[in-house]
């Protein structure tokens, strides 16, 4: 399989298991809406997206690792299938089994670390309507969830730098959605966020079980070598596992203290409809990085063979696949956010429109430098510490004063001013700089078309509402919907499919009609 086909699996499998998460997502909100208390509603939610701050706490080894396994599948060649040499199944052993040590330890650091101050932060909580006990136990069952997860991260890492991009994806997805469809019968029988706690933990336990076994079977080869712990090889890792941490630690004050903020400030009743307008635009960022995501390891492949044209292509097709996403997305929010907010979560759950268009263009802009830092950080640099943890500090201080005026406004405006002020900037110039690639030709290939069809969305929308303006609003919503889907399509088949994919295309097309 080519480079091309395997990151387009990939990014496909990235969007099956995202969308089908997003979806069952969907689902579960409005169920938590209608059969949670405003006071469990926002403490879920509070605790629930807490854990994901648990992440940083593998302390930056598991994006070293999966670097440095591609690294060394990357003297064998750049393609997928290529077969691995002798000196890099044996290199990638010992990284194996240095990961496996390395993280049985950080798992019980996780687990230690993420109860204790969790307990800290809850006794500082006026809880009224549920016992104290209650939640503590719920938030010791997640973190024990979070453990199990980072003691599974090394056969991921594996997966992964090997070049089998999307399995990691699809075996989430599986798990994930078995886990969110429990949680859904959970909250619909009655139970509250202990009951939902322990479902997300037996989910967490099967999605290591099911990646183990799936590992073994795909990588049997490296299975069967005796890999050994290595100090030279965590001595190696060390420096930049250090600084991805400090990048983590930043991405994780950007993106997971608002609801601190909104707890510590307005209670937890006030973050349910806040957290969900973000939840929902940050889906789109996710969706639309998904091709650089699934194009990192390849990238370490390339970047180890010293193909930088190929380099190049990847990323100017990553980055007007992200604007162009997020491009459609604003374009639909911004036409109809209420009646989306109305139809999904009930009437009076709507944000309201300045924090929704702080939230697009926040997130518009982060996935670009996600894609390019994404990008340069799979050569093995690791540039951006300092920035990401200016950002996030910068943001939590601007949060915290801007509340004060605006409210919840303030704080969807202090992560706007600080990312303007730092990784929206500096992540694009220093990477596009790693990578040789000018920012001239991102101007001109990417942003500026992808605001032209943004233009041309919005100019359909306008006219779809004039047309529409006489019926329910689930009818304009679908039909904007529709009108946009078929102007994205438009977009990707002129800026980011190439001629000989298009060409592919055409002849499956043609094929279908001939069989039919």
């Amino acid at each position: 399989m080519s480079i091309t086909k395997q990151i387009f699996f990939g990014a496909a499998a990235a969007w099956f298991s995202r969308g089908l998460t997003i979806l069952l997502g969907l689902v579960l909100m409005p169920v938590l809406f209608r059969t949670l208390g405003k006071e469990e509603l926002g403490l879920w939610l509070l605790l629930g997206q807490s854990t994901a701050v648990l992440g940083i706490l593998d302390f930056g080894f598991g994006v070293t690792l999966t670097r440095r396994i591609a690294f060394a599948k990357g003297k064998s060649g750049s393609l997928p299938g290529a077969l691995l040499t002798g000196e890099s199944s044996s290199e990638i052993a010992d990284l194996v089994s240095t990961g496996l040590l390395l993280y049985r330890l950080l798992a019980l650091v996780a687990f230690a670390v993420s109860l204790g101050l969790g307990f800290i932060y809850l006794d500082s909580l006026e809880i009224e309507t549920l016992s104290v006990s209650t939640v503590w136990i719920a938030w010791a069952v997640l973190c024990l969830s979070q453990a199990l997860t980072v003691w599974a991260t090394p056969w991921t890492c594996l997966l992964q730098g090997v070049g089998h991009v999307g399995w990691d994806a699809i075996i989430a997805s599986f798990t994930g959605a078995l886990s969110l469809i429990a949680q859904i019968v959970v909250a619909l029988c009655g139970g509250g966020i202990l009951s939902l706690a322990i479902t997300a933990a037996i989910g967490a336990l099967l999605q290591r079980t099911t990646i183990l076994t799936f590992a073994r079977w795909k990588q049997a080869d490296l299975f069967a070598l005796r890999g050994q712990w290595r100090r030279d090889l965590f001595s190696e890792m060390a420096p930049l596992a250090w600084r991805a941490w400090l990048t983590a630690l930043g991405s994780t004050l950007i993106l997971y203290t608002d609801q601190f903020v909104i707890a510590s400030r307005e209670g937890t009743t006030e973050l349910p409809a806040y957290r969900a307008a973000w939840v929902l635009i940050h889906n789109l960022t996710v969706v639309a990085v998904t091709f650089a995501t699934a194009s990192g390891v390849f990238v370490s492949h390339l970047w180890q063979e010293g193909d930088r044209s190929h380099i190049h292509r990847l990323l100017d097709r990553n980055l007007r696949f992200a604007w162009l996403v997020m491009s459609a997305g604003a374009a639909v929010l911004l036409f109809a956010g209420k009646s989306v907010f109305d139809l999904w979560l009930g009437p009076g759950n709507f944000i309201g429109y300045p924090i929704l268009i702080a939230f697009l263009l926040s997130e518009a802009l982060e996935a670009q430098t996600y894609v390019i830092g994404t990008t340069s950080r799979a050569t093995g640099d690791e540039p951006f510490a300092w920035s990401f943890l200016t950002a996030g500090l910068l943001k939590l201080f601007l949060s915290i004063v801007l509340a004060k005026v605006y409210g919840l406004l303030g704080i969807a405006l202090g992560t706007l001013v600080a990312l303007t002020l730092t990784n929206h900037w500096y992540v694009p110039w220093r990477g596009l700089a790693r990578v040789e690639y000018s920012t001239f030709a991102l101007i001109r290939h990417t942003i500026l078309p992808s605001l032209l069809w943004f233009g041309g969305m919005c100019a359909a929308l306008f006219g779809v509402g004039r047309l529409t303006a006489d019926t329910p609003s689930w009818v304009q919503l679908c039909v904007a919907t529709l009108t946009t889907s078929l102007l994205f399509c438009a977009a990707l088949w002129t800026l980011v499919l190439e001629p000989a994919q298009r060409d592919r295309f055409l002849q499956f097309a043609s094929s279908i009609r001939r069989a039919t």
